[in-house]
């Protein structure tokens, strides 16, 4: 695996707000205009960065190649969650107020990062999940990982996502994805997100993108 690393891809002089945006591929050239663009119009002002981290596995299932490999997957995401984000964000983010925006399997990663976050200098503002590839039941501690966090933590779905209601179904054995129905467990920070009537059949991140100016005008997304 290669070793993951923070990304700067848009700095805001003097701000103590940063986004860390966690895809679940490793396509820093693909990723920027789009989610640059989002938060555009979503009026997010600050800084940005992106997590640079190998999970071409992920891709690869995809595109329908190395289904068995789901749970090589999960394992990297895991260890990228648990052992390198929250000490890049520590080492490498000046700002302090830190909200993530994740996609896919990056909400696994982010899923992780939140489990074992402990607050120093930073804190964990907002954590947006969108389509995330991460079971929505109690196998996951879900009201744990929100409690973790001094925002909400907002889960973007669809339930007619097409990777999702299929091979995570088939690598989950029937178990569905938080990015396709609502997390089961209840928290006062958790928010659920129908997108699935704007989103429709779709797992593109630039869609998934599209979304976020939504999630402010609701209100749910406090910038």
């Amino acid at each position: 695996m290669e070793r993951p690393e923070l990304r700067l891809i848009s700095q805001s002089a003097g701000s103590s707000k940063a986004l860390v945006f966690i895809d679940g591929y490793l396509s820093q050239d693909k990723v920027r205009d789009n989610l640059l663009s989002a938060l555009s119009y979503a009026e997010w002002q600050y800084s940005v960065y992106h997590l640079w981290w190998d999970s071409s596995c992920w891709e690869s299932m995809v595109l329908g190649l190395i289904i068995p490999h789901w749970h090589n997957c999960k394992s990297r995401a895991k260890s990228v969650g648990k052992e390198y984000l929250p000490s890049l964000i520590y080492s490498d983010i000046s700002e302090q107020h830190i909200s993530i925006v994740a996609h896919s399997l990056g909400a696994h990663v982010a899923y992780y990062c939140m489990e074992v976050w402990l607050e120093t200098y930073h804190s964990l503002q907002d954590v947006i999940l969108l389509g995330g590839a991460v079971r929505r039941d109690s196998s996951k501690e879900w009201g744990y990982v929100a409690s973790q966090i001094r925002g909400n933590l907002i889960n973007v779905y669809n339930y007619d996502d097409p990777i999702l209601k299929k091979k995570f179904k088939v690598a989950e054995v029937g178990n569905n994805a938080c990015g396709r129905k609502p997390i089961k467990e209840y928290h006062s920070k958790i928010i659920n997100e129908d997108a699935t009537s704007f989103i429709g059949k779709s797992h593109s991140l630039s869609n998934y993108l599209d979304y976020l100016p939504k999630l402010v005008r609701k209100g749910l997304w406090q910038i």
